[in-house]
């Protein structure tokens, strides 16, 4: 494992091929972020704000080598989200070299629209506290927006049909993976498309863009100091 001096805060950046461990990322007052057996694109999708499939012309290693860091911003102070991704940009920019540009280009996309005899979502209208629980093939959610469905697919869902309140909902479907382990006598669940218009009274309409891409147009590996 080797060591790296971090130029843009204090700590080490040790390079390591554990891939069985779990990833996490962390921040915490004062502008602190720890990287646990993190690739650099489990870095960028919250640091760019995007989703793995918005990430182009990305080499392989970027999620293949895996790091540990540790970092802290030159000012401590309490931090936003936005000093948070502000952060990471500026690791990845000053130990990876990365650089980048924003592209619009019209990929396959999901249209989110009501189906026929109207939504059948719950509205929380609480003043606080959300969450969402995934299992296999399980989403329940808790006083969040209809927007959650897109992390259930390779591609962008896009809210048309202006459903920006709320909700209280459980998903249930088969992955394309195949069945979940259930008890013996369990009803068979749905492809996750037909459990969206029967659970949910919504639908996704296969169409095409717009969707921003973050293109790669430099990375490096960082090298030993």
């Amino acid at each position: 494992m080797r060591e790296l001096h971090l130029l843009t805060s204090c700590g080490t950046i040790p390079a390591s091929r554990d891939t069985a461990a779990g990833a996490n990322l962390d921040s915490a007052p004062g502008g602190r972020l720890t990287a646990t057996n993190t690739t650099v694109r489990e870095l960028i999708r919250p640091a760019y704000n995007v989703k793995d499939y918005q990430i182009a012309q990305a080499p392989g290693w970027l999620e293949a080598d895996r790091f540990e860091i540790a970092a802290k911003a030159a000012v401590a102070k309490k931090t936003s989200l936005d000093d948070e991704r502000s952060l990471v940009r500026e690791l990845l920019e000053d130990r990876f070299g990365l650089k980048t540009h924003r592209q619009t280009k019209q990929p396959p996309v999901y249209l989110l629209v009501v189906a026929k005899g109207g939504a059948k979502l719950r509205e929380n209208t609480a003043p606080s506290g959300s969450g969402t629980r995934k299992s296999c093939g399980r989403l329940a959610g808790t006083r969040i927006t209809a927007d959650v469905l897109s992390r259930q697919f390779e591609r962008d869902v896009l809210n048309r049909k202006g459903l920006p309140a709320k909700y209280d909902f459980q998903l249930d479907w088969t992955p394309d993976s195949g069945p979940c382990p259930a008890a013996e006598g369990a009803p068979v669940r749905s492809s996750i498309l037909t459990a969206i218009q029967e659970q949910l009274g919504l639908k996704l309409e296969a169409s095409k863009g717009p969707v921003e891409t973050l293109v790669v147009d430099r990375v490096e590996r960082p090298s030993a100091d």
